[in-house]
């Protein structure tokens, strides 16, 4: 091999590198989709911990709603203690379901239960409230700008058509505490029978 072709020959090394580079971009999701994938990721991140939080918690909800449930007959038992039926607790908070006593205990002790449950219900919203708020949504709003900027852009440039590049998407709504309360809510706050 002469010096000049040497000179030409980017070498063995040089052109493996290349050729690494450009496999590996073969294989790399285009932008569009990377965006939406880390705007799903975070958005799931943030669910997950709403979740495990929420349900930490729950507890002393739970443990009311089961000495509710050792004081009462069935769901519609409680006429004495609540102004409307409970049953909505027991979904929304997650409890094990129910398992009814074979005869009511005495009102006496079947309203200081509900009374219990009422202030476990109120502390679990108010602390709720206050852990929902604490979450700084700046950082996902701003993933959630650039993706609904971004998206249709970059798979445009991907597709080579508005159109195609524009099909199916929906904008991404900003995270606020109401949206985050709409998928992990507060309970309802049962009314006590009058005395």
């Amino acid at each position: 091999m002469s010096e000049r072709e040497a000179a030409d020959d980017p070498g063995p090394n040089l052109a493996t590198d290349r050729d690494v580079r450009e496999l590996m971009g073969m294989f790399d999701a285009p932008a569009f989709a990377r965006r939406g994938q880390d705007m799903e990721y975070a958005l799931s991140g943030l669910h997950n911990r709403c979740r495990l939080q929420r349900a930490g918690m729950l507890d002393m909800v739970h443990v009311r709603l089961r000495q509710w449930s050792r004081a009462a007959v069935g769901p519609d038992d409680g006429n004495d203690a609540f102004r409307a039926s409970i049953d909505v607790l027991w979904t929304l908070s997650q409890a094990d379901p129910p398992q009814w006593a074979a005869s009511a205990a005495p009102t006496r002790q079947r309203r200081t239960i509900a009374r219990d449950l009422v202030a476990s219900v109120q502390r679990f919203n108010d602390r709720w409230l206050r852990q929902v708020a604490k979450h700084d949504l700046q950082p996902l709003n701003a993933m959630i700008e650039q993706y609904n900027i971004y998206y249709v852009i970059e798979k445009e440039c991907v597709m080579s058509s508005a159109r195609l590049a524009s099909r199916f998407f929906e904008p991404v709504a900003p995270l606020s505490i109401a949206s985050i309360l709409a998928d992990h809510p507060l309970l309802p706050v049962p009314e006590l029978a009058g005395g």
